[in-house]
């Protein structure tokens, strides 16, 4: 019998799988001195937070995971990678990547992307 829950054309039989997501490096990073936290950062502890402490955030199939934060850089290397879990093929059909600035009070995002995952795979047994 066939399950009513799942769309059109995707297998009952559906088996688990492991997406490796491999984050590298980052580069050309802004400048953050321009916000009023950088002001405040800078009367609090004397110097000027105008370097970022980036990290990269990644979401799929409403799991999350990150990358260890790099110091004061605007061209991090991180050579890591995400595992995620999840059933193939996986319903969600892409992945949010976000560059964010590690900070103590409030974390923020510097950048977002999304990798459709149509457009990265193929179709049929040579897909898996």
């Amino acid at each position: 019998s066939r399950n009513l829950l799942l769309p059109e054309g995707v297998p009952p039989e559906r088996q688990w799988a492991r997406f490796y997501v491999k984050i590298y490096r980052a580069e050309g990073l802004p400048r953050m001195n321009t916000s009023i936290m950088a002001n405040v950062k800078k009367a609090l502890i004397g110097e000027n937070k105008d370097l970022v402490d980036p990290y990269v955030q990644v979401a799929f199939a409403g799991q999350k995971g990150k990358t260890s934060i790099q110091k004061s850089s605007y061209e991090p290397l991180w050579n890591e990678q995400i595992i995620f879990t999840e059933m193939f093929p996986p319903l969600c059909k892409r992945i949010k990547v976000q560059i964010r600035d590690s900070d103590k009070v409030n974390d923020v995002a510097i950048g977002t992307h999304f990798i459709d995952l149509r457009k990265i795979s193929n179709e049929g047994d040579k897909g898996k």
